[in-house]
């Protein structure tokens, strides 16, 4: 159950500040400031945190107030640009900001207060001056919330408890007045906090100091996946989360007659569940393109159906509502599911509004789910993109809410399979056709690639990116044989020379196989070792068959052979042998994606290394001894 606030403390009838000092005193600059910041430390880093102090008060009638004070030390370039202009925004009729300190402490011990200009509409930004390598910065900022959150009664939200750079001092204070409950969750961490009572507010507080920085790269996850945090909430459950959302997103229990009649014309020739089913998504993916105009760009509410279908627009809300209303009035059980996209990290949240995207879940009649997203672009039917898929989903019924994972397929559902016929001549060329098919996001990349272009268009750039990767190809004849329905895979073909591809000495031609999507060495796994996790590339498989005629009066030499290795991360299965008078080349890879941790990189390096040299191994053959 949900609790109700009380009677509005008198702080927020008249909207006045609320003190926080009682549940954490004011730290000052003086007591982080010392001892000083080394320079090899700040040209390291960039700059160093001194202070990160931050306090969350959850009051009596369900009101918050937030406070933060943070100190800086900078050097580098950008991180000093970061400073010159900060803006705040803040709703006045709802809220109070407050900027309680802001100033530049100076290397020779004075201190300039930041400009402050105020302007209507909410709007505060400042200018600190004078910024060089050197400075500190001292922000300390207080908002007070008048109303309760939009939700419910309650607060909700994130803290980490490591940064990007190093914190001297990392203090987070949560202070929840009675009779509201808390809850808390850990993750990659044991660092329980402090918990004591104040007056009816009980406190907890995580107090650390000389937090080690984390360096990150283009390979770094997400900081959820790999750095510690604690997640909080006072919900006791999913209900007024789903509660909320249905109010904005489901869609009305009498389906307007609009989307009867079109619902009714979409699937007037189908017969079976999967036809209707393909036809509404169909419609909600394709003929619906993806947007909104900017002035209902913050509006939370589906649009209006009317509106929806005047302009063919809508963005994932919109189009997962629609597409539900048309299969609701066909009497297929669906709901609308939200969650919180794949790239913000894969951990689950306890009760709270933390979602980004909309889609649709159909129960089907066999009992099995289909998840089906008609806002992610043009993917195949009954695919799902990588984004959506293994991350927590919040299901909307009437029922409460049903909190679910949404299934990983992994890399069987994102493939690139090509089967090729060539002829490998004795001048050393290697001239091949190939078919090839993709499915899961290599489909829909494609799609948005190609979807659109005309005939001429669509061979010239296709050409320059499968010769992209092989130097001195010559492709010929480029074409999609299935591009545009989503209803099936999305396949090409086109035909590839190699001029003196392969090398002979004398007797012996060293051939080179051009595996498609062929590893290779990158700089990320390059280093001998990381100081932060890393990110695998997204799921995908590849599959290549190769039947290459081989020149008259030559065989092979040491085959048959093949390579077979897997890890966590990934699978390489590789093989090599003649049959009659053609090589038979066929190589499957997976990428499973996930995450490396440091103690984990050697041996996912020794892994990719092993791939990488099994791809350029040359395949040896011999002219026959008459």
């Amino acid at each position: 159950m949900t609790l109700k606030p009380k009677r509005k403390l008198w702080r927020t009838r008249f909207k006045m500040a609320r003190s926080t000092f009682s549940f954490a005193t004011r730290i000052p600059y003086q007591e982080v400031c010392q001892p000083e910041v080394s320079e090899e430390e700040l040209q390291h880093w960039g700059e160093y945190i001194l202070l990160s102090d931050s306090v969350c008060v959850l009051h009596r009638d369900g009101t918050i107030t937030r406070r933060a004070h943070n100190l800086t030390k900078l050097h580098a370039n950008e991180s000093l640009a970061q400073w010159d202009e900060v803006y705040r925004f803040y709703d006045r009729q709802t809220s109070l900001y407050k900027i309680q300190t802001a100033k530049v402490h100076l290397p020779d011990g004075s201190s300039k207060k930041a400009k402050k200009v105020v302007q209507p509409y909410g709007q505060t930004y400042l200018n600190f001056y004078p910024l060089r390598p050197g400075v500190t910065v001292e922000f300390e900022e207080q908002q007070d919330f008048f109303t309760p959150d939009r939700i419910a009664a309650c607060m909700w939200g994130q803290e980490f408890l490591r940064f990007a750079i190093p914190c001297r001092r990392l203090r987070f204070t949560v202070a929840i007045a009675e009779p509201f409950s808390f809850e808390f969750k850990l993750h990659l961490t044991e660092q329980a906090p402090e918990k004591w009572k104040q007056g009816k507010y009980h406190v907890y507080q995580w107090d650390m100091r000389d937090v080690p920085g984390y360096e990150t790269d283009d390979g770094t996850p997400h900081p959820r996946d790999v750095l510690p945090w604690v997640d909080f909430t006072t919900l006791s459950s999913w209900e007024p989360v789903t509660k909320f959302y249905m109010q904005d997103l489901d869609p009305p229990q009498k389906t307007p007659s609009q989307i009867q009649k079109l619902s009714e014309e979409l699937t007037q020739e189908d017969q079976s569940e999967e036809e209707k089913l393909y036809s509404i998504y169909k419609y909600s993916s394709e003929d619906v393109r993806y947007g909104r105009h900017p002035n209902e760009l913050n509006l939370e509410k589906t649009r209006e159906v009317g509106s929806m279908l005047e302009d063919m627009r809508g963005d994932c809300k919109d189009k997962s509502s629609l597409m539900v209303s048309m299969l609701r009035h066909l009497e297929i059980k669906c709901n609308i599911a939200i969650l919180l996209t794949r790239m913000n990290g894969s951990v689950s949240f306890l009760p709270g509004a933390r979602f980004d995207h909309a889609i649709v879940c159909v129960d089907l009649e066999n009992g099995k789910r289909l998840w089906l997203d008609p806002a992610g672009g043009p993917v195949t039917f009954k695919d799902l993109p990588t984004n959506d898929q293994g991350t927590q989903a919040l299901l909307l019924n009437s029922n409460g809410g049903e909190l679910t994972t949404i299934p990983d397929r992994g890399s069987q559902s994102h493939q690139i399979n090509r089967v090729c016929h060539g002829v490998l001549s004795e001048d050393c060329s290697y001239q091949f056709t190939a078919e090839v098919t993709t499915t899961g996001d290599t489909a829909m990349e494609l799609r948005l690639k190609y979807v659109n272009r005309n005939v001429e268009s669509t061979a010239l750039t296709l050409e320059k990116e499968l010769a992209a990767h092989l130097t001195g190809a010559r492709i010929e004849s480029p074409r999609f044989i299935s591009l545009k329905d989503i209803s099936k895979k999305v396949s090409y073909t086109y035909r590839t020379t190699l001029e003196k591809w392969s090398r002979q000495i004398e007797d012996i031609i060293l051939f080179r196989i051009p595996w498609i999507g062929s590893m290779h060495t990158v700089g990320l796994v390059n280093v001998q070792k990381r100081t932060s996790a890393l990110q695998t590339p997204n799921p995908v498989r590849f599959t290549d068959d190769h039947k290459i005629e081989i020149p008259p009066g030559y065989q092979g030499y040491g085959l048959p052979y093949s390579h077979e290795l897997e890890c966590k991360w990934g699978r390489y299965q590789a093989s090599v042998f003649v049959e009659g008078s053609c090589l038979i080349c066929k190589r499957e890879v997976d990428h499973r994606g996930g995450i490396v941790f440091e103690d984990q990189y050697q041996e996912f390096k020794e892994y990719w290394e092993a791939c990488t040299r099994a791809d350029a191994l040359d395949v040896v053959l011999m002219k026959k001894v008459a």
